[in-house]
């Protein structure tokens, strides 16, 4: 069998119209375009904090007594659990928008299966 075969194609069409698996579909895209915002989101931030660490190791050199040292370490400190508690709730938001999504086309292709079937 060849695989640009007309006749392959043609059998393989009515697969593809199938409410059900266009529903798997439109659910895995979804899916894999939330893996990927999510993935450069947490890649974004990872940077953003390993610049912060940097920069929190260099300003502890330049400390003259234990105050300064206390000073910058609680600023870091404080700085980085916001950030951390930031983006939590974000990823938590987007895991929230992306079952909304999945439930919302799920429940919109279930309403067509069953305008087909009657």
């Amino acid at each position: 069998m060849q695989i640009g075969n007309a006749a392959s194609a043609w059998t393989m069409a009515p697969a593809f119209a199938n409410p059900m698996l266009m529903m798997l579909a439109d659910m895995n895209g979804v899916y894999m375009e939330g893996l990927v915002t999510a993935q450069r989101e947490w890649a974004e931030f990872l940077q953003r904090r390993v610049r912060e660490d940097m920069a929190v190791t260099r300003q502890l050199l330049n400390c003259h007594s234990l105050a300064d040292m206390h000073q910058v370490y609680a600023q870091y400190l404080q700085t980085a659990f916001q950030q951390y508690r930031e983006q939590s709730e974000k990823v938590a938001q987007r895991g929230e928008s992306i079952a909304q999504h999945l439930t919302d086309t799920t429940a919109a292709t279930a309403k067509d299966v069953d305008r087909a079937r009657h």
